[in-house]
């Protein structure tokens, strides 16, 4: 049965009595009030499915984003020294600047905190009138070149063995504490209308790829066909920026290290011509000087299995723009397998194949495809050009690092295996036995994580492509 509190704000002011709001806001008082001098109450808040997402300048600002199950009074305090839950320490705090009333199931509140230091770890909680959340942090990206980690990948289902798969996804973000994740789309089964759906997505993201100790991993959403039946949907579920003026126009990018990344959201269930093409040129000449690009987007142009058609239309628009632009990786998902290419040029010379020749020098690697945790199809369409793929769920592991002592600015690109099946459909999962990395490392190598290992044996593939033969 919906209670008062399950109206919008302009209903529930109008069925309100003139005595009501006193009391509410009495009751606020009493709960912003520490009660018991340095002990918090046991009260917790009536809150959950957090995450973070950056929506605007990576190094100054956070979007914090939870699903408020009473009351309309919450706000974040946040700072860069922890106080647990003791929420009246923390320097600063935040009101949410918008909302979403019972949007899919949800009350959904966004805050965004700005004017953050770059490359620093903030502590935060979310309070309402109802108690305390658990104390979380988060890091901002750094504002010059420094070397960091993030994760990509995308395709989770919700049922069965694959949503087991996804899980141990997930698990390994947490495992290895990256910058980011970049979700190349396809969140849960269906269309994306589903509330069920997003509030297990949700819930399983929150209580498995945050950390042990608190850390959330900001996400970089990207629109896949399983969210086509809003296309929408992910700004109102992460915030996520659109351009002219329409939320279903979602693509956007973000830039960190003094440009030295920078980074795409395309989306590839939109016209990739028109105007999406028109606003890919223009962001790709804003920051043609960006040491490292990267593009995310949900459909590859070529796939690697023979259930998915090629993209020729999308092949034609971007594809001459990621050359001529220098990006580095394109990162897409959708077929549901492991794929990396050697670096590519766009070209109909004699010798190419599919619209593609190998450049070593100057080409962009295509990683991808998919298989977060959706079951894996047959890797049965390799190319000439492509390095290496697979059949298994994985995630990608991608280590970014400025230039150092004479070695240009790199990327190292492992694939980490969480979920293969037998021939007679029996799932292995691997992540609970990998080792979880610290804050002081992030670029050791975990104890018993699953690498595919190439033709050549080896863990990981680096861009520029000649730092595998040094």
């Amino acid at each position: 049965m919906k209670t008062q509190n399950d109206k919008p704000v302009s209903q529930r002011t109008k069925a309100a009595s003139g005595l009501l709001i006193p009391i509410v806001a009495v009751i606020c008082i009493i709960y912003a009030t520490p009660l018991f001098g340095e002990n918090l109450p046991e009260d917790r808040a009536a809150s959950d499915k957090y995450r973070l997402v950056w929506t605007d300048d990576p190094t100054s600002t956070m979007t914090v984003i939870w699903d408020q199950h009473k009351g309309n009074a919450a706000s974040v305090h946040y700072g860069t020294k922890d106080f647990g839950r003791q929420y009246w320490k923390y320097g600063s705090s935040q009101e949410p600047q918008q909302r979403r009333w019972f949007y899919y199931g949800m009350n959904t509140f966004y805050t965004k905190l700005e004017n953050l230091q770059a490359d620093a770890t903030y502590f935060f909680v979310i309070k309402d009138c109802t108690g305390v959340s658990d104390r979380f942090y988060f890091r901002t990206a750094p504002d010059t070149p420094e070397a960091f980690t993030f994760i990509a990948g995308g395709d989770t289902k919700s049922s069965g063995k694959p949503l087991e798969a996804g899980r141990a996804s997930n698990k390994i973000v947490a495992k290895l504490r990256p910058l980011f994740v970049m979700f190349n789309g396809d969140f849960n089964s269906g269309n994306g209308t589903y509330p069920d759906r997003w509030h297990q997505w949700l819930n399983d993201w929150h209580e498995l790829a945050t950390t042990d100790d608190g850390r959330i991993i900001p996400l970089v959403p990207v629109h896949g066909n399983h969210e086509n039946g809003n296309k929408s949907i992910l700004n109102k579920i992460f915030g996520a920026p659109f351009q002219y003026s329409n939320e279903e126009n979602i693509y956007y990018s973000l830039t960190f290290g003094n440009n030295f990344f920078h980074m795409i959201s395309l989306n590839s269930e939109l016209d990739e011509g028109g105007d999406q093409r028109e606003w890919l040129l223009q962001d790709l000449k804003a920051h043609k000087d960006a040491t490292i690009k990267v593009a995310g987007y949900h459909k590859p142009f070529r796939p690697h299995t023979e259930k998915k058609a090629e993209n020729i239309y999308q092949y034609e628009q971007w594809a001459n723009l990621f050359y001529e632009y220098e990006l580095s990786l394109s990162l897409d998902g959708d077929s549901h397998m492991h794929k990396i290419t050697y670096p590519l040029k766009p070209s109909m010379e004699e010798g190419n194949f599919q619209g593609f020749v190998r450049d070593d020098e100057n080409g962009t690697m295509f990683i991808g495809e998919g298989s977060w945790g959706a079951y894996p199809r047959a890797n049965n369409d390799d190319k000439p050009w492509t390095l290496e793929s697979g059949s298994f769920n994985q995630v990608k592991w991608i280590h970014v690092k400025p230039e150092a002592e004479q070695q240009p600015a790199s990327i190292e690109i492992f694939t980490i295996i969480t979920s293969t099946y037998d021939e007679n459909g029996n799932q292995t999962l691997y992540a609970d036995e990998v080792e979880s990395l610290t804050e002081a490392d992030y670029f050791k190598i975990p104890a018993n994580a699953h690498f595919f290992m190439g033709n050549d044996s080896v863990k990981s593939v680096k861009y520029p492509y000649y730092l595998n033969n040094p």
